[in-house]
Order: C-alpha cells, then structure tokens, then sequence
C-alpha cells in the first residue's frame, strides 16, 4: 500500500465529503415533486381519516416549504462537523423533556435511520475500516461525524423540519424521504469508498464475477428460519389435520426420478426458445402419486420455480436453456434435502446461483462462444451426467468455476489495463479530433438525410441513422465527402433501401437475388469499420432477411382488401436524427474503440442537454458497473473499466465483444436521459428469485 501523508489524506477526504453533500442537496432538492405527487395519491388513496388528513397537510406544506430543504440542509450539512464527536441519538446532553407528538416523531425518525442503515451496510461496513486506517493516519479524528449515517440522517431531519410542524404529516415525510433515501443513499456510500480504493485506502479485491450480495448472519438465519417453517406449514397443508404425514414410500421418489430422467433425455424442441417444464410434466404424471407429502411440497415448488425461470423476460433465452438441462438435477437435490431451499450457502445453490451472476455479462443475448459459457455449459452437462445424491459433485463443480473464474478475471484485468492505458496516451488526440468529428459527423447526417424518404422501413431508417451513419462519418474523415469510400457507403445505403421495397416485376427479383451477396458483403464491411458485435450484425442480418422476404412477396399488394374500419390518427413518426452525439472510430491494443461525446455548446439542442439527474447517476458509477448501450434497438452490454483522474471519460469495454466505448459523462447522461443507454442494477440471482417467488406462490395458494 503506498503511504501518503496526513495533508494528502486530508484533501481526500475533504474531496469526498464535498462529493456526497453536494449530491444529497442535490438529490433532497429533486425529491419535492415526487413527495407532493405520493403525498396526493396518499390523499386519495382511500384510507383512514387521519391520514389522508397527513397526507393533505404534507402535501400543502410541500407545495409552500419544500424550496427551505435544501438551503437548511446546506446550513446543517456545513456546521455538522463542529459537533462533538458522541453528539447524536442517546447522548446526555441532548435529553430534554418532550411531549407525546414529540416522542412519536423521534420513533419515527429512529425507524427511518435504522432502515437506511440496513440498507446501507454493505458500503458503510467496508468504509468504517478505511476510517480507521486514516484515524490511524491523524487524516481523521477518532468518531469524526462526516461519513456516519446517523450524522447525515439527523441533517435531513433537521431540513425536513422546515417544511411542516404538523407531527403526523412531519411523520409521513420523514417516511417518504426514507423510502427514497433507502435506495439512493447507498450510490452515495459507494462513489466514497470507490475513491478511496482509487486513493489505495485499502483496496479491496476488484469486484468478481461470483460477487453475490453481502447479507448480515443474523439476517440470513432469520430469512432461513422463516423459510422452513414456510416449508413446514406447506407439508401439513398437504396432510389431513397433520395426519399421514409418513405416507409414500422410497419407491415414489424412485420412480419419479426415473421418469424424470427418460423426460430429460428425450431430443430438445426444434425451437431453442421454446422450453418445456419437465418438472410439471413429472408431478403431473402418475410417476408422482406415491411420494411423501414433504416431497410433493418439494415437486410444486421445483415445478414452479422452472414455470418462473421460463416466463421472466429479464432471463435471457441462452441461460433459459441452459437452466432447463438441470431440471431432473434440481428436483433430486430439492427432494432429497429440503435444506436446498432455505440454505444459499448449500453447494448446490452457490452452483445454481452462480450461473445467474455469471450472466450478468451477457445481458438479454448469450453468445455461445463466449468462454464463460461455454465453461459454464460443460459444469452444467457434468453435474447432470454424473449427480447421484452426492453434493460432493457441487462442491467439485463449485471448485473448478472458482478456478476458471480466477484465470478469466486477471486475462481480462491484462486487458483492460492495456486497453486504459491505449486510451489514457491518446486523451489529447481524442479532445483534439472532437472538434474534426463534430464537422464530419454534421456531413454524415445530411447525407444520410438526403437518403431517407417517407416510405423507408422503420427498421432501416434506425440502422441508417445510426449504425450506417458512424460508416459514412469515418469514410468522410478518412477521404472527404466526396472520397470513393464514402460514396461507395451512399450507395449501399440505397442499395439497401431498394433491397425492402416491394418487388412485383420478375426482373426486378432476379435483379435482386444476383445484388444481394455483393450487398451483404459491403454491410458486413462496414459492421467491421466500427466494430459492431457479432451479436448486433446477427439481429440486424436476421431483420433485413424478413424484410426481404416481405418485398418479394410483396405482401401488401397481395391482401385482399378489408372492410374499411375507424382507426385514430397515427402520431407521426420522428425522422429527426434525435440527440446528437458526437461518433468517431479508433483501433488501440488490437481493438476498436467507439468514442462518443457531446458536440459544442453551440451545437446542443433541448433534447441533447444533459439532465442534472442523470449526470448524478453517471458520477456515481464506479468501476466494475455494467451498462446496457443500446442502437437501433440492439442491445450491447458493456463494463465501466476505467475512469480518468478528472472524470471526463469513461471507458467500457466486454472480452465479448471486439469493440470498447470511451464516452464523456455527459453523453452517457444524454443517453441515460434518451433511453439508448441503461444502467444494469444489482439483483438477487435468478434461481434465489424463482424459489421465494415459488414458495410465496404456492403459500398463497394453501
């Protein structure tokens, strides 16, 4: 660890603290709108008298006081730090005699902290000892307020205090401020200890593909408590008054497991996204009549568990078929051991879980030819073909991904390091050629828009303004407008438009038939110049495949005419080129790297200004964080991997994928703000999901 002395540590923390105070101004002042709206649904929601009468008094005070909030929070924020170090909740010297309403609001306020404090554990935990290694350092003072909860909850009271001395609507807004605190505030934690990692304040390991939620003990037992006896209630539902609970034999279970075994064995749907629920299939068959209660509890929840998998959207296809060849897996270990449900440290679980976590890189399209899933689909064809009962072979599956992951993680750190360091050399290349950018860019979207006319196909209008537009930009960079290069690319352009208008005359089909390889063969050179995925070109070759077929049938002509029906005035379409950003194309390490930035002030349009919002969002992400880009309606998952010293570019990049992105945070914030960039949040791995979801499913049901 390097050492650095008090004054340096000093600044650090001073940077830090002026960090998180200006963003929870921000973020409390941003909040009035959101808490008047919750305050009138509170109003009319329909319940009690006394709080709708809350409800409407906060929401009066809000529309005349919530302009104090921030300024007082400012003031308090500021003068916090002169406090004794033991000042807070429970100290002496703050005791005063207080009445009843008095009394309420501090349970309230006390309720409210001990929710964020759970809710942000998982920062403060690690962020306590880096405060003591600086309280080590004389960089801080022994119970320093500046970072603790507490300190910060008992400003935000104060500032609320402004709005209304009514206790019962003071109450509701201490609430409604938690609630939305509860799930920002820990961003607020996170961007702290990342620059303290980033300060070598002792670092932790960088973040892992295996990295699951930390979870307190207690709050494990509990939750494991609560789920057997979830499960208890469950099998007595299954008996008469808890009677004939030891009714079904082995040889239930036995024969189960057989026919479970012939169904997994049988060939796979000719459609890959198609899966079926073996499981249901089993439970629904006679295989199942003479298994104990406490299994067939174990088979509706396996069952519907699968049923949940299948159906979630937010599962790709990919992982839904890799999943699926563990059905006859996943019921012998749930029935064999009930403890499979309750116990997330069971071998099998961190096994199942893992695969979730895992895919978290890939997003809503699996490449199967990625190395983790092509690991991940031998452990899976390994467990299924050789578990017997034994969790031993979890526990060597468990082994051998650790390993695997071990390997892949300092592979890519190599290539991320050398990747940043490409681009950290060329900053000042990239802030010198923006400006050349902006102008070529400005060219390619007027050529672009001389190509477009009303009766471009939806789909191709989008791949052209974007996709197609970032070819034309670097051919008019590299040879000028009117360079061979970049009107060879206006000329596919049109190509292309021709290639999805309908065709009626034989000679135009076979005209067609003999232009579309060289066609696909110039787009395909194109996809090239900018590094698109080979996820993305695939979608987009599958949709100009269906519009081809479209034209030559030329479907529209051919439909008998319909009854005249009263349909709504259809919204225009936006032709526009929507937000503009700034594209351009460079190879570093072997790999191309897409820069995107905002272009000059000057240049901005409503539409292209970031939003304060977002730019907080894009200042709280961290190394480590995944980001979904997405153009034309394809989706590419990317993680941040590199930030410069002054944050003024963001690198992303995916071994998945030959092309990394460097952008300015302010257009990332644009992209936030115009829905084309989405920040992938943390979630409880896929099969934790299925099975709460089950359980809850089925005790609702008993």
């Amino acid at each position: 660890m390097t050492e650095k002395n008090a004054t340096t540590l000093a600044k650090l923390i001073a940077g830090c603290r002026e960090q998180m105070e200006s963003d929870l101004c921000e973020l409390l002042e941003e909040l009035g709108p959101a808490l008047i709206k919750e305050a009138g649904e509170r109003d009319h929601a329909g319940q009690d008298q006394p709080k709708r009468v809350a409800a409407a008094t906060l929401k009066r005070s809000l529309q005349a006081h919530w302009g104090k909030v921030t300024p007082a929070l400012t003031a308090s924020l500021a003068g916090r730090t002169q406090l004794a170090a033991k000042t807070g909740y429970g100290d002496a010297r703050t005791l005063k005699i207080v009445n009843d309403a008095e009394v309420d609001l501090q349970l309230a306020a006390r309720e409210v902290l001990e929710r964020l404090t759970t809710a942000c554990r998982e920062e403060t935990n690690p962020l306590e000892r880096r405060i003591s290694y600086l309280v080590l350092r004389s960089a801080m003072i022994p119970g320093d307020p500046t970072f603790k909860i507490a300190s910060l909850w008992s400003c935000i009271e104060a500032a609320c205090a402004e709005v209304t001395d009514d206790t019962a609507a003071g109450i509701l807004l201490l609430q409604l401020v938690g609630e939305r605190l509860a799930t920002e505030l820990p961003q607020l934690y996170r961007v702290v200890n990342e620059a303290m990692i980033d300060a070598d304040i002792l670092p932790r390991l960088k973040r892992s593909y295996r990295e699951m939620t930390l979870v307190d003990p207690q709050e494990l037992a509990a939750e494991s408590a609560k789920m057997a006896s979830t499960l208890d209630r469950l099998v007595k539902a299954r008996t008469k008054d808890g009677e004939g609970a030891a009714s079904g034999s082995d040889g239930g279970s036995l024969e189960l497991f057989d026919s479970m075994k012939t169904l997994q064995a049988a060939p796979a749907p000719a459609n890959p996204d198609t899966h079926t629920n073996l499981v249901r299939m089993a439970r629904d068959s006679g295989a199942a009549r003479d298994v104990r209660p406490q299994e067939a509890v174990s088979l509706d929840i396996v069952a519907e568990l699968f049923d949940l998998i299948f159906n979630d959207p937010n599962v790709a296809n990919g992982m839904k078929g890799l999943v699926a060849r563990l059905q006859s897996t996943v019921l012998k270990a749930a029935m064999l051991n009930q403890r499979f449900f309750a116990d997330r440290s069971h071998p099998a679980r961190r096994f199942l879980d893992s695969i979730s976590t895992i895919a978290i890189r890939w997003g809503k399209v699996v490449n199967a030819d990625d190395p983790f899933f092509v690991k991940l689909l031998e452990l899976v064809n390994k467990v299924q073909a050789t578990y017997d009962g034994d969790i031993g072979v979890f526990d060597a599956a468990n082994a051998e991904l650790d390993i695997f992951l071990a390997e892949r993680e300092k592979i890519e750190e190599q290539q991320d390091r050398e990747l940043a360091d490409a681009v950290h050399a060329r900053e000042e290349e990239i802030r010198r050629t923006r400006v050349a950018q902006m102008r070529a860019q400005r060219a390619a979207n007027q050529c672009i828009e001389r190509l477009l006319g009303p009766n471009v196909a939806g789909e191709i209008e989008a791949f052209l303004r974007s996709y197609w537009r970032d070819v034309v930009q670097g051919r008019i960079s590299q040879s000028g407008e009117d360079g061979a290069p970049t009107v060879e690319a206006l000329r596919t352009a049109v190509a292309l438009i021709w290639a999805v208008t309908p065709k009626h005359d034989p000679a135009e089909r076979k005209r067609h038939a003999a232009a579309l390889p060289g066609l696909l063969k110039k787009l395909n050179a194109g996809f090239e110049e900018i590094g698109t995925s080979p996820t993305e070109r695939k979608s987009f070759m599958d949709t100009l495949i269906d519009l081809q077929l479209a034209a030559l049938r030329a479907d529209k002509q051919k439909r008998p005419a319909a009854k005249a029906k009263p349909v709504p005035a259809e919204k225009p379409r936006d032709r526009s080129a929507g937000p503009t950003l700034q594209v351009s194309h460079a190879t570093d390490s072997g790999v191309r790297v897409q820069d995107i930035s905002l272009p000059g002030a000057g240049e901005l349009d409503a539409g292209s200004t970031p939003d304060r919002a977002d730019l907080r969002r894009v200042r709280q992400l961290v190394r480590g964080d995944w980001v979904d880009f997405i153009t034309a309606g394809q989706s590419r998952r990317e993680r941040l991997t590199w930030i410069n010293n002054s944050r003024t570019l963001f690198l992303f990049s995916n071994s998945a994928s030959t092309c990394a992105i460097s952008i300015s945070p302010e257009a990332l914030a644009v992209r936030l703000r115009n829905q084309t960039v989405r920040i992938v949040l943390p979630d409880r791995p896929m099969f934790e999901r299925a099975i709460h979801g089950a359980i809850r499913s089925l005790d609702k049901r008993a």
